[in-house]
């Protein structure tokens, strides 16, 4: 899997960790929103939403197939994972910041394995949007509003402290799904509408 194999359609790129108790839930769950709106609007085939881990480690494809199942991805919604080092120059060429932090104590049980983490990864919180020529057009730094949005289970009881302050009181920037409907409605010239 390439960016240029994406090449002809429109692109929202974000950078996630299936271990994430603070942004990433609240992000793959406003995705799903958007995924919804673009079905509705029959833009299936040109737009794909793209999730690369920032955590290759732990995030094998068994992970986030398991993750995938949970948030409803699929088809048009991807979640991608490679090698420390093929990750590490996707996220050096869009500037994306990340590394690995000790983990809070005590340590949280992995909602897949039940087993303790032993490590975080701090990372930058950003969405990329690319055009069909696969030019950088648009981008979306900061947390998720996702305080209307539904969670999964296993994501909701998985967020930590911040995480749930995060979903209950978003920043007042922080984007929404609508948001991100706004600039895919921009780039494509299709109506979308997460509401």
């Amino acid at each position: 899997m390439t960016l240029a194999s994406l090449r002809g359609k429109t692109v929202v790129l974000t950078d996630f960790l299936s271990l994430c108790q603070e942004v990433c839930p609240l992000t793959s769950a406003n995705l799903g929103q958007v995924r919804q709106a673009v079905e509705r609007a029959g833009r299936q085939t040109d737009i794909e939403l793209v999730e690369v881990t920032v955590d290759p480690s732990r995030d094998t494809p068994a992970r986030l197939a398991a993750y995938s199942t949970i948030i409803g991805a699929g088809g048009n919604w991807q979640l991608l994972t490679g090698t420390a080092a093929n990750v590490a120059a996707l996220w050096k060429w869009f500037g994306v910041a990340y590394e690995r932090q000790p983990e809070s104590s005590p340590a949280p049980v992995d909602w897949w394995t039940g087993k303790p983490l032993t490590y975080d990864v701090g990372h930058s919180d950003v969405l990329f949007f690319l055009d069909p020529a696969g030019v950088e057009r648009y981008l979306i730094t900061g947390a998720p509003n996702a305080a209307s949005v539904p969670v999964p289970a296993a994501l909701a009881s998985f967020l930590n402290d911040e995480g749930r302050k995060n979903r209950a009181s978003p920043d007042a920037g922080a984007w929404t799904a609508s948001d991100v409907d706004a600039v895919l409605s921009w780039l494509t010239g299709a109506q979308l509408n997460a509401s």
